[in-house]
């Protein structure tokens, strides 16, 4: 199993993943052809190694959508939405992808998760991963810190033991106040997540303030993460964050902690407000399939 640490720094939600160092692996194209239909052929294809850490989970109903309670010690009973692809067989590992709501107001978490995963479902039968969507347990139908970050990872987690997950492939996406979060779990769990995707999400939310004020530093926290995690960021230009709260300058700080254009950061502006669409997150997985952790 894989471990996260994590620590809570209002108004900041940060989890810090020390395990073991890591690295981002490139997958050989056809690990993402549309065409593809075998997620690993034990690991190799055409003579080429890929990193594979199979979970070997098994028990869970496949497929279509799933809905479950789990229970975290500290923190009582979360409720998480699941989505396994038509295709999905336990004879080989899938990615996984984590998926995460934004604010929607007291007592519509679960709905809101949900709709992020029926959202997602189209895209995961096409690109072959399951999606585990957990519901936010925070005030006005947000996150708290103390009570989802150990259920996001419980989740996962549980997961991992009821399918057949590839744990090199462990991907997630936010939106809104799940993007913030997003940030956040990504760029301190770099050896737990693979990838990530971002809608309608900024850095300076949540993961990080640009004067360390509160801590940590966006230059100090980009700086130091390593392996330079690949992400996608789908932000409106009309969307006040990019216009108000600093969103604009999102790519411009992943550059100057490390990132490249078009190799590991994925800048998406575009014509459009404080929202996304279906297209955008078969975009998004585009970007980030290509990528696995190696040792």
């Amino acid at each position: 199993m894989r471990r996260y640490r994590w620590l809570a720094l209002a108004p900041l939600l940060i989890s810090l993943g020390l395990a073991e160092a890591a690295s981002t692996f490139p997958l050989p194209a056809w690990m993402c052809a549309s065409d593809n239909d075998v997620v690993f052929l034990g690991g190799f294809e055409f003579g080429e190694a890929v990193p594979h850490d199979p979970s070997n989970g098994s028990g869970g109903p496949y497929p279509g959508d799933e809905s479950r309670v789990i229970t975290v010690a500290g923190s009582g009973t979360h409720l998480i939405y699941l989505y396994v692809p038509l295709a999905y067989t336990p004879a080989h590992a899938w990615p996984l992808m984590l998926v995460m709501h934004g604010t929607v107001g007291s007592g519509n978490a679960p709905n809101a998760a949900r709709t992020v995963r029926d959202d997602w479902s189209s895209v995961a039968d096409a690109g072959g991963f399951i999606v585990v969507s957990p519901a936010a347990n925070g005030a006005n139908g947000s996150w708290d810190p103390d009570l989802d970050v150990p259920a996001i990872f419980a989740a996962i987690e549980d997961t991992t033991t009821r399918y057949n997950i590839e744990r090199t492939r462990i991907d997630m996406w936010g939106y809104s106040a799940g993007g913030h979060l997003a940030h956040a779990l990504a760029l301190n769990n770099t050896d737990y997540f693979a990838a990530y995707g971002v809608s309608a999400g900024a850095l300076t939310q949540y993961a990080c303030t640009d004067d360390g004020s509160p801590p940590p530093s966006c230059s100090s926290l980009l700086a130091g993460a390593q392996p330079k995690i690949p992400v996608d960021i789908h932000i409106g230009v009309m969307d006040p964050l990019y216009l108000y709260y600093g969103a604009n300058e999102d790519a411009a700080r992943f550059e100057a902690g490390g990132w490249v254009p078009e190799q590991d950061l994925f800048y998406r502006p575009f014509a459009g407000a404080h929202t996304y669409t279906v297209a955008q997150l078969g975009e998004i997985w585009t970007n980030i399939c290509p990528f696995a952790l190696g040792p």
